[in-house]
């Protein structure tokens, strides 16, 4: 199950899937704009637009390039979140001065990367963690509220952030760009086999 997860993520999005994704993620990030800092359903709903709007964003990557790390990098774009377990728990030591946890930074980025150049066994992986935290970073820096990311932790503790109908803009700008790529793929699959037919006529 797990490995058909993973091959489905692999592949290139159709139209449809493109705007499912789309609907989805509008739905769960305007919903979450409700809720407040929820554990739930906040939690949820801010998780569902963080997987889709890495998914959204991945899909602008050529797929030889995209299919070796896109999983890594789903998962790091959901996971990172799981640093804020010791705030829910009641303990504020991972997060005192900044807004978010401090592997909220990026240090966890460089981190990352530099294993990523130091083991090439797990190069991809790393790099695709990296990648999926780059694109949490993304979207919490949007997120309502302006409470922004310690991006510079530990050199310093300044939050960034961007207005929210500026993260909606950009996804909007890549939802088109992600159909227009999907329509042209359709568009150059659907020529193949003409091509291919006649070359055969040719050939006769």
């Amino acid at each position: 199950m797990a490995r058909r997860v993973a091959d489905s993520a692999r592949r290139d999005l159709s139209p449809i899937q493109l705007l499912a994704c789309a609907a989805i993620l509008v739905a769960a990030d305007l919903t979450y704009q409700h809720t407040g800092d929820s554990f739930v359903p906040g939690g949820p709903l801010d998780e569902t637009a963080h997987l889709l709007t890495a998914l959204l964003i991945l899909q602008l990557v050529p797929q030889r390039w995209r299919a070796p790390i896109i999983v890594p990098a789903l998962i790091a774009s959901v996971a990172i979140d799981l640093d804020h377990v010791p705030q829910y728990l009641g303990y504020y030591f991972f997060t005192q001065g900044t807004p978010r946890p401090y592997t909220h930074s990026l240090l966890t980025i460089v981190v990352l990367l530099a294993a990523a150049a130091l083991s090439r066994r797990h190069r991809r992986v790393a790099a695709g963690l990296a990648i999926g935290v780059v694109l949490h970073l993304f979207r919490d820096m949007a997120e309502g509220g302006g409470s922004g990311v310690a991006l510079l932790w530990p050199v310093s503790d300044h939050a960034f952030s961007y207005p929210h109908a500026t993260y909606q803009a950009l996804m909007a700008g890549v939802v088109a760009a992600d159909l227009g790529l999907a329509l042209w793929r359709q568009s150059v699959r659907r020529r193949e086999p003409q091509v291919d037919r006649g070359l055969v006529v040719e050939q006769r």
